[in-house]
């Protein structure tokens, strides 16, 4: 049985790795005419139009700076923006076909990237951080 941690501790070194995770991944697209952070906008749109205030809270940021990043994903024709339905005030941005495209492929860079590392890694530390994966998903679930 391993060691008690306090909550303040586990809590750093959640945090210490996921940063180390994101960097990581961030690395793998470095090279790419997609961003990472242009990747996770369009992951956000890949189940439907968003209004462009629902994707800066989702990822944390103001409305400027979610505004270039859209400016940017329209510019690349991966986007296109809209209006609502029942208020024509409401911006919304959702993915073209290019966009969907071009999310599949920034995908199956990262998942196979994260597949090889995860190659390299014993069975026990695989099964580990397989086991691990649920109270991950509960940690990110919203109240």
């Amino acid at each position: 049985m391993g060691v008690a941690v306090s909550t303040a501790d586990l809590a750093a070194d959640v945090n210490r790795t996921l940063r180390d995770i994101v960097l990581l991944l961030r690395r793998v697209s470095a090279d790419s005419e997609v961003s990472a952070p242009q990747l996770a906008v369009m992951g956000s749109l890949a189940a439907g139009s968003r209004r462009m205030s629902e994707l800066a809270a989702e990822h944390g940021v103001r409305m400027p700076t979610m505004t270039v990043q859209v400016n940017r994903l329209e510019r690349d024709g991966l986007v296109v923006r809209g209006s609502h339905e029942s208020d024509a005030r409401v911006v919304t941005v959702a993915l073209t076909e290019a966009g969907r495209g071009a999310l599949s492929v920034g995908r199956r860079a990262r998942v196979g990237f994260l597949a090889e590392r995860l190659e390299g890694l014993a069975a026990e530390d695989r099964a580990a951080i397989a086991a691990a994966l649920p109270a991950l998903s509960r940690l990110c679930e919203k109240e």
